[in-house]
């Protein structure tokens, strides 16, 4: 849990959809199956991050940072933002703020990684924003490293960039996630 709402954005700005996040057939028979007798956000919301990583199996090289929820829905694949993408575009179907967080993750077994990690966040009353990891099927802990937030991966990417005049651009990026302990 990451605590109450604060900032310039209002919560009524993350139930809007987005192109990435906008729910087709799928994502609505999605909504409809998780919101069936469940009266608890959290509850509610716990279902969901099961149902859509039970529906969309983790697998690279299908998608990419364009690619809409309900078509990788529809695929049946796809890697964290497009997990963190259907969560988002369902939540919001339902009618509970969500958001987009782009950042890294420690991993226990490796420093060096292929890429960032991107997860969601909902709004529930009393609590605050609490996180799903859809990917991993949890919610994130300690260590997550929030970079940004949004209302989907482009507002929230962690490099954005812009190139001007003639010739080729080539963006390269190697990802190190290690804990470093204070020196004394």
């Amino acid at each position: 849990m990451i605590g109450p709402h604060i900032g310039h954005i209002p919560l009524w700005s993350f139930l809007g959809q987005t192109m990435l996040t906008r729910p087709g057939p799928l994502m609505r028979a999605l909504a409809h199956q998780v919101d069936a007798g469940v009266a608890d956000p959290l509850d509610r919301l716990h279902r969901l991050s099961s149902a859509v990583h039970a529906a969309v199996a983790y697998e690279s090289g299908h998608t990419d940072v364009d690619t809409p929820a309900e078509v990788a829905m529809a695929a049946g694949w796809g890697v964290c933002q497009d997990h963190a993408h259907i969560f988002i575009g369902v939540a919001r179907l339902l009618g509970m703020p969500a958001r987009y967080v782009s950042g890294y993750l420690m991993m226990d077994d490796r420093i060096d990684q292929e890429a960032g990690h991107g997860w969601a966040e909902a709004h529930v009353d009393g609590l605050g924003w609490v996180g799903f990891d859809v990917s991993n099927a949890i919610s994130p802990d300690a260590r997550y490293v929030r970079v940004a937030t949004g209302c989907d991966y482009r507002e929230a990417a962690p490099v954005t960039g812009l190139c001007y005049g003639p010739g080729e651009s080539a963006l390269s990026v190697s990802v190190a996630v290690e804990q470093r302990l204070a020196e004394q």
